[in-house]
């Protein structure tokens, strides 16, 4: 079973607040940044939802399955990482807010990694709310 508040009461996750104010945040700076801005959102977005489906299979797998997909679960975390840094380097050029990276993290390792993770999955989940 899953349940969001026993996960925040055992690892220090980025909370839906977090990530919701971080996204909103993106999504300002990406408007004003023009249309170069959103295709580099997309691609972020993509890998978000990519790393968001095998994480939450991963979450669910038995070990040989878990083993058998390790390597391909972290390249889609990686891949996730270096579009967020794409996204940022791109606003910072046009003078636009990035203090959305303070609260997602911005290290490839260790809790700020998790976190990136944890954005992911966000950003999956609301495009998926949004395709109803």
């Amino acid at each position: 079973m899953f349940d969001y508040d026993e996960i925040l009461s055992k690892a220090p996750v980025l909370t839906f607040e977090e990530a919701k104010k971080a996204h909103q945040h993106i999504l300002s700076s990406v408007d004003g940044a023009g249309k170069d801005a959103r295709e580099l959102y997309n691609d972020l977005v993509n890998a978000c939802i990519s790393y968001a489906n095998i994480r939450a299979v991963w979450s669910i797998s038995t070990n040989k399955v878990r083993n058998d997909t390790d390597l391909k679960r972290t390249r889609k975390h990686d891949a996730v990482i270096n579009n967020v840094d794409i996204l940022e380097r791109y606003l910072k050029q046009r003078n636009m807010d990035t203090g959305w990276r303070k609260i997602i993290g911005k290290e490839r390792f260790g809790q700020e990694r998790k976190r990136q993770g944890d954005f992911a999955c966000y950003v999956a989940y609301i495009c998926g709310l949004t395709a109803r």
